[in-house]
């Protein structure tokens, strides 16, 4: 066994930037055919996740052209900030459209592609709020849907387990990412990582890398869990 993906198909969302962008790349550096979808225009696999048949259309894609499909990652999805009455009945749809219900529609799509296949792994980029109940900007209401990943995750885990179908989730706290950043007062920052006892915020890469374990031969029996990816945060 290795970390070597060669041969095996993979479709990732959200991947035109951020953490999607660094999985993909990863992905490629360890042979994997990649189809990095996301919503924006300049995606190479334009993918709305919330457009279920738009979703299947895509995985019938990816199957006449490669020949099959072995790798989902669930990455997209939106970040909302605040308290509980700052966000109206608007957002938390769209968070739910995206956050809940995309990663149900690339499931629904990617289990007969990977079914044919006999074997696959499901990675869904989960949160740290999942068990916080929010993040650390606030906001209960995207802990909720981090939380609906997780408990996704387990009951996939257990239902396809028999089809030779892994199905893991990452849970990172704060990444280093642009949008982030923006986010982030030097204030919130240094609280934020006095918090974390490896004393910094996660980088885009320390998901990538843990990404491309769950896809690999290397974690071949390990289905339904969800991993921190938090410095300690959670645990300590």
């Amino acid at each position: 066994m290795n970390l070597e993906l060669h041969g095996r198909v993979a479709l990732i969302t959200g991947a035109a930037r951020g953490v999607g962008a660094r999985i993909a790349a990863r992905f490629a550096a360890h042979g994997a055919l990649v189809y990095a979808a996301d919503i924006d225009a300049n995606a190479k696999l334009r993918l709305d996740v919330r457009d279920r048949a738009g979703v299947h259309a895509a995985v019938e894609q990816i199957e006449r052209e490669s020949g099959g499909l072995d790798i989902l990652v669930n990455n997209a999805g939106l970040l909302a900030n605040g308290a509980f009455d700052a966000t109206t009945g608007e957002a938390w749809d769209d968070l739910v459209a995206v956050n809940l219900t995309g990663a149900y529609n690339c499931v629904q799509a990617a289990v007969p592609a990977m079914r044919r296949r006999g074997k696959g792994s499901i990675i869904n980029i989960a949160s740290v709020s999942h068990e916080k109940g929010g993040g650390a900007f606030g906001n209960v209401w995207y802990g909720a849907t981090k939380a609906g990943v997780v408990a996704m995750t387990k009951g996939l885990a257990r239902e396809l387990g028999p089809l030779g179908i892994r199905v893991n989730a990452i849970a990172p706290a704060v990444v280093a990412t642009a949008m982030v950043r923006s986010l982030l007062t030097p204030e919130a920052q240094e609280r934020i990582v006095a918090r974390i006892p490896l004393g910094r915020l996660a980088e885009e890469d320390d998901v990538a890398r843990l990404a491309v374990f769950l896809a690999s031969d290397f974690s071949d029996f390990i289905t339904g869990d969800t991993i921190a990816v938090d410095g300690g945060f959670l645990r300590t």
